[in-house]
């Protein structure tokens, strides 16, 4: 059962969230509850195959020095912006352990992810996406009866935001500050 800080977290999180991405789509929304709660533990095989994964990905991702590092997801978890790393202070090797420790350290809840989605639909007007409730609730309709798994970006979110980052709980790096 979340409590009523994680739900005013939620609530701030998600409103953060719509606001610095204005074309973003339910799915993208359900994303990031999705990745605060179960982190990114669906996408490692092994270690290794996680670490050639990320290399290959941060060799082809267009670099911003000045974007923001760490990006507060909600539940004590960050996204590592992989165009904003310097692999000097935050070597791949460095991000890939605890990208893959975080998903060993944190399960998530099924329940607690089913209860934060309820949030989303009750309080969507205060959100200000640029999509409608009825498209969530559709959206939703068809991701319960898929069994909730974890999903992609939109191709909006994609092509306008070109995400690349990994997700962590926030305390692992610890000789990197972050902002929250």
């Amino acid at each position: 059962m979340i409590t009523t800080n994680e739900i005013n977290e939620l609530i701030e999180v998600v409103g953060r969230h719509a606001e610095k991405y204005p074309l973003a789509q339910p799915c993208d929304a359900v994303k990031l509850i999705y990745q605060s709660e179960f982190l990114g533990g669906h996408m490692i095989k092994s270690a290794e195959q996680s670490l050639l994964r990320l290399t290959e990905e941060f060799r082809q991702v267009e670099k911003s020095p000045g974007a923001e590092l760490f990006e507060y997801i909600g539940n004590g978890v960050v996204r590592v912006n992989l165009a904003a790393l310097d692999i000097e202070k935050y070597p791949l090797e460095a991000l890939n352990r605890d990208f893959c420790e975080s998903a060993n350290l944190r399960r998530g809840s099924m329940e607690d992810f089913a209860a934060k989605l309820k949030v989303l639909v009750s309080k969507f007007s205060r959100f200000g996406f640029g999509f409608s409730a009825k498209e969530l609730e559709d959206y939703l309709e068809k991701y319960r009866e898929a069994g909730y798994p974890a999903v992609s970006h939109s191709e909006a979110y994609r092509l306008a935001y070109k995400p690349a980052y990994r997700v962590v709980i926030k305390k692992l790096p610890q000789k990197l500050h972050f902002p929250y």
